[in-house]
């Protein structure tokens, strides 16, 4: 699905996302096209600190992100969280529909066959968590790559 969303939106959204941190769930958000920082330790709802846009190679540059009603931003997501799932807000009005995502999946699949393995490190900077209070908890996630 794609809609247009205001950076306000935009913001609730990623509050969403990081409202259960420590505690991972399904609502974490993965994105593209922006970089943002949390904080932690910041009550729920008002943990997203800033966001900027990515390059085309995908690096955090220094244009910011506005996350207030005064911008809007162009967005894909899926049908279940456009309709709400997992605490995202409800945008069935305003959304269009894409590409089917199992399609186009298995589409990549077959024409990709072989496919390598990818091996998680860092997120590439894209999100980033802040806390200051030592080993006090809530403490920001420590990313494990995999074997």
């Amino acid at each position: 699905m794609t809609l247009t969303v205001n950076g306000a939106e935009l913001k609730t959204m990623l509050e969403n996302g990081v409202s259960r941190m420590p505690a991972g769930d399904g609502r974490f958000p993965q994105v593209s096209g922006l970089c943002f920082t949390y904080n932690i330790e910041n009550a729920v709802g008002s943990r997203v600190t800033g966001a900027v846009t990515t390059d085309a190679a995908g690096n955090c540059t220094s244009t910011v992100v506005d996350l207030t009603s005064a911008a809007s931003y162009k967005i894909a997501e899926n049908d279940f969280m456009a309709s709400g799932g997992d605490g995202y807000p409800v945008f069935t009005s305003r959304m269009t529909t894409q590409d089917i995502m199992d399609q186009t999946l298995a589409d990549y699949v077959t024409a990709k066959t072989p496919l390598s393995p990818f091996v998680l490190g860092s997120p590439n900077g894209r999100i980033n968590c802040a806390d200051s209070n030592g080993a006090t908890a809530p403490n920001c996630p420590v990313l494990v790559p995999s074997p």
